[in-house]
């Protein structure tokens, strides 16, 4: 019995397989020190969690309107116009999805044929091929350079395009990279994009996770594109909301519908008790979002000083997210291992749990998240540069 190539073409997510086996070696015993995923350490606002709690008490646990309660819809909405300058934005184009990757998914469903290629950036998200691939497309990479900030260029973009790329993904701020897009660069992409028809797919899951090098821009803003735009964004990160699994996305008709009859057949509505949660989050935890938002930024400091100590190494101050992308080639050179070999080893070794970029379409860097306390950032840091001292000897 054969099983869908579609799905088996489609890798498993490294990040996930990673913070799966340090769970386990924790479980055993094992002091593991964990810099890999991309999950915030701070508890989720207590208005979220009062809401819930309030909604389970009122027996808010039934089917919902398919696209999410009326009320979450036109506060989202509400967000996309205000804060994100996407002035087609209502209730009627907002979809609330079992987290941004439902949304992600739904919105390739809906678009993708056999025909088909999906223009994604590299370093990516490691999501996004194995969802292009599940869905029928093809990923087709355009690579970009640590001398770029691992931004895409409008030159590249242009020469990517083809008649066959139904969409692209952008992503600001960017995991891995922690880099942005500043309006200037984003405008020079829409020029390009502007000539072609194919669909934009901009992930914007930690706009709000900045740390003020760079001004947050959305796609959604710029009037030559906004019909052909997809916004995707959410709660988990920026409202350390990971567990509870919302997300939403924004488009234009006609596509919102067939992005709505995919999440019909697949889950129906989201979650009622979540649903509840976040229109409180996105209603009253503002200032849990900036002080979380100021952590990080200090965080980001402490962690690139720490770094900057090491010898060898090249890295990215990131803009914005959690993440610091490390680049390890140096300390390679003379071994025959590669960064998913090394951190492999570092996990066995000195038991830091830390993701390889091959997990992101590339060699030689490694993926710091700092979403940790002060004191394990500092212990991952001591551990990583004793695994890289191993491997040069």
């Amino acid at each position: 019995m054969k099983f869908s190539t579609n799905v088996l073409a489609a890798s498993e997510s490294q990040t996930l397989a990673i913070a799966a086996k340090a769970k386990i070696m924790r479980s055993k015993g094992i002091d593991v020190i964990s810099l890999s995923t991309g999950e915030p350490d701070f508890p989720t606002p207590n208005v979220a969690k009062e809401a819930a709690i309030q909604a389970i008490k009122d027996n808010f646990s039934h089917y919902t309107n398919p696209n999410g309660i009326i009320e979450l819809r036109e506060a989202v909405a509400e967000r996309f116009r205000v804060n994100n300058g996407i002035s087609s934005a209502t209730a009627e184009t907002v979809l609330i999805s079992t987290g941004a990757k439902q949304s992600i998914f739904n919105a390739l469903l809906a678009l993708c044929n056999s025909d088909d290629t999906i223009l994604i950036p590299s370093p990516y998200w490691v999501s996004y091929p194995a969802m292009v691939t599940m869905c029928g497309a093809t990923p087709k990479f355009i690579e970009t350079t640590f001398e770029e900030r691992f931004l895409v260029s409008p030159e590249k973009l242009r020469q990517a395009l083809t008649p066959n790329t139904k969409a692209v993904f952008i992503n600001s701020p960017s995991n891995p990279t922690g880099s942005m897009y500043s309006r200037e660069q984003l405008q020079a992409l829409v020029d390009v994009l502007k000539d072609h028809s194919c669909y934009i797919i901009t992930d914007e899951i930690y706009e709000r996770i900045n740390f003020g090098t760079i001004e947050h821009c959305s796609l959604g803003s710029f009037p030559e594109i906004a019909e052909r735009v997809i916004t995707i964004n959410g709660v988990s990160k920026v409202y350390a909301m990971t567990g509870w699994r919302v997300g939403f996305l924004h488009c234009q008709e006609p596509l919102f519908k067939e992005i709505a009859k995919v999440q019909g057949q697949i889950t129906s509505n989201p979650n009622s008790i979540s649903q509840k949660a976040t229109l409180a989050a996105i209603q009253y935890a503002d200032n849990d979002v900036i002080l979380m938002n100021e952590a990080f930024k200090k965080r980001a400091s402490f962690m690139c000083t720490l770094l900057d100590e090491i010898p060898n190494l090249s890295f990215l101050r990131p803009d914005g997210a959690f993440y610091v992308f490390v680049n390890i080639e140096r300390w390679l050179q003379g071994t025959s291992l590669t960064s998913a070999q090394f951190c492999e080893s570092a996990l066995d070794i000195e038991h830091l749990a830390i993701t390889p970029s091959e997990a992101f379409g590339k060699s030689g860097y490694v993926r710091f998240s700092f979403a940790a306390s002060d004191d394990i950032i500092e212990e991952g840091v001591k551990r990583f540069q004793k695994a890289l001292e191993r491997i040069a000897l």
